[in-house]
């Protein structure tokens, strides 16, 4: 345990830590820029399927940061990390079908019944 350098700094009784909140910058630059491009996005570009994927994706992106940073799941081990992403990447996978099934679906007895 003598090998490794320890860059802490013994504080006195009654002494406070500086906080370490450099990472909290860097991350809501991150979600700052990405919010941005969303706005971008949303306020440039005339409503479309194209539109909402690439706000749907700048969307999910974010919640990537937040659940990775503020939750530290980036921290955990990788079969955690597993665990938690594939089945959410299903669930997503499941939304996007059902909804395209069901606009299908819409549209053929909207134009069966005319």
């Amino acid at each position: 345990m003598d090998s490794h350098a320890t860059t802490e700094h013994t504080l006195a009784p009654g002494e406070i830590a500086k906080p370490n909140t450099a990472w909290i910058w860097r991350v809501f630059g991150i979600l700052v820029a990405i919010t941005a491009i969303e706005f971008v996005f949303v306020f440039l570009m005339h409503p479309s399927t194209l539109r909402n994927s690439i706000f749907i994706g700048l969307t999910i992106l974010k919640a990537f940061f937040i659940v990775a940073e503020f939750m530290h799941l980036k921290h955990e081990t990788k079969g955690l990390i597993w665990t938690i992403m594939v089945p959410v990447t299903l669930l997503v996978w499941l939304l996007v079908a059902l909804i395209t099934e069901g606009s299908f679906m819409g549209e053929v007895l909207q134009n069966m019944f005319k």
